[in-house]
């Protein structure tokens, strides 16, 4: 009986973790809900492709992206919050562009000028030609 239960331990461990991490997901909103007025410039089955702008001190609330490329226009320096609580500084030059995975976050400007970025989303699933 013992080996039974720790055969199912790890089982039912994983299956916590998991479903918690589908709940953190199933909380995180896509930017466009929780940012009123995102501007975007084009979206099809493929793409959407975003203005980002923050003002100086300004915050985003916790959203989600799918994997996506971002070119910087103006220097900027923010911190950004995963669900758990981890907090990262990201910090880029104008005119870089970066990859990221999707991921789920809140973003704050550290910076003393507002943050403009151009955010290229990558839709999954899209039915791109």
């Amino acid at each position: 009986m013992t080996r039974r239960i720790l055969t199912v331990l790890p089982i039912i461990a994983a299956a916590i973790c998991f479903g918690a991490a589908m709940a953190t997901w199933a909380k995180a909103q896509d930017r466009a809900s929780v940012v009123p007025g995102m501007k975007v410039l084009f979206e099809n089955d493929c793409v959407r492709v975003q203005y980002h702008d923050v003002a100086v001190g300004g915050k985003v609330p916790m959203h989600s992206h799918p994997a996506y490329i971002v070119y910087t226009l103006k220097p900027f320096k923010a911190r950004i919050t995963l669900p758990d609580g981890t907090e990262r500084i990201s910090e880029h030059q104008a005119g870089e562009a970066y990859w990221n995975p999707p991921i789920t976050h809140a973003v704050e400007n550290l910076g003393n000028a507002d943050i403009h970025n151009l955010i290229v989303e990558l839709k999954p699933g899209g039915k791109c030609q």
